[in-house]
């Protein structure tokens, strides 16, 4: 009988206790240009350059400011990889956004001539870098993405803050998956 209690236990941990899935989310200030992964207990597991800067053609001016659901949760929507492509080497990680969809994280645009990588302009989405892509992509696999939340992204402060920050170097922050 206790063999069978001890099978019962290695079973439950190696099957069920292992895959425990905890919740992650995202959050981009437009403030500050800055995309954060969280853990499930809002801990910031990593923070990258990120911009909402939208193409004058687009049918949105920005992401207003709200809690939205993501759309691809454990991995990002596939696009071919390419880091000067539109979508970057790692996909695009969709979140509902009414009357927009499609909207999304994603990377791109490494070398373009005119704001290259995440300041460049997309269609309503969020621009990071690859390396964000990629961190983020290792650490959905394990932790689901459930919500992006989007803070200080008027119109007005996401533009004075991309103003400001222009000619900022920006070195990517290292970052480290649990």
């Amino acid at each position: 009988m206790l063999a069978k209690f001890y099978l019962f236990c290695y079973v439950l941990n190696k099957f069920f206790l292992d895959k425990v899935y905890y919740m992650a989310s995202l959050l981009y200030d437009g403030f500050k240009h800055e995309l954060s992964l969280l853990d499930n207990s809002s801990l910031v597991i990593g923070s990258w350059l990120a911009y909402n800067n939208v193409d004058s053609h687009a049918t949105i001016k920005h992401i207003r400011n709200g809690t939205y659901q993501v759309v691809d949760r454990v991995a990002p929507h596939y696009h071919a990889p390419n880091p000067n492509g539109p979508y970057g080497s790692f996909g695009i990680i969709r979140f509902t956004v009414p009357s927009h969809p499609g909207i999304g994280v994603h990377s791109g645009r490494l070398n373009a001539k005119y704001k290259p990588g995440p300041q460049h302009a997309t269609m309503g989405c969020i621009r990071t870098t690859d390396e964000a892509m990629s961190q983020i992509k290792m650490y959905m696999v394990k932790s689901p993405l459930t919500t992006i939340k989007i803070i200080n992204n008027s119109g007005s402060s996401a533009m004075s803050s991309t103003q400001r920050n222009q000619y900022r170097v920006y070195h990517g922050m290292r970052t480290y998956v649990l």
